[in-house]
């Protein structure tokens, strides 16, 4: 059971049809790629992800929906899954009030199929990982007065 993992903070850690169809796209062309840097000081050309990030920045915190929206973004907009986790956890880590907590790792690892099962149709970056877009998500959301909150200053 992964929840009494010891290597719940690793990447080894997700399921193996997870990781498999990560690395069957690991050189699927990104369009976009930011940097570390751009991705803390919410620099990305996606208002929604901005807000979220905003959020963690200012209250340790991030909707839940919107959590999840944030780092299946981090994935796409990385060059591998692999540094994907590594601004999630940095990010979690120095912004999150759960941040290295064990349990906060779960939201982490969860963007990339963590208690989750494959989903199709399989898509590039993401394989078989279950997908999400900032326009999908603007759709189910009522996000205005969230986007007025978090938006940049």
């Amino acid at each position: 059971m992964t929840a009494h993992r010891d290597d719940y903070d690793r990447y080894e850690s997700l399921p193996d049809w997870a990781r498999a169809t990560l690395e069957r796209h690991a050189a699927d062309p990104r369009w976009q790629v930011y940097s570390l840097d751009e991705f803390a000081g919410a620099k990305t050309h996606d208002p929604l992800w901005n807000a979220a990030q905003r959020q963690l920045i200012r209250d340790g915190r991030i909707h839940n929906y919107l959590r999840m929206l944030w780092g299946k973004k981090i994935l796409e907009w990385s060059p591998v899954s692999r540094d994907a986790i590594d601004v999630m956890i940095e990010l979690n880590n120095r912004y999150a009030i759960d941040g290295r907590d064990p349990n906060s790792y779960s939201g982490i690892f969860g963007c990339l199929g963590r208690y989750d099962r494959s989903w199709g149709p399989e898509r590039p970056i993401f394989g078989t990982v279950r997908y999400m877009s900032s326009d999908n998500t603007l759709k189910k959301l009522r996000v205005k007065a969230y986007l007025r909150s978090y938006g940049p200053q």
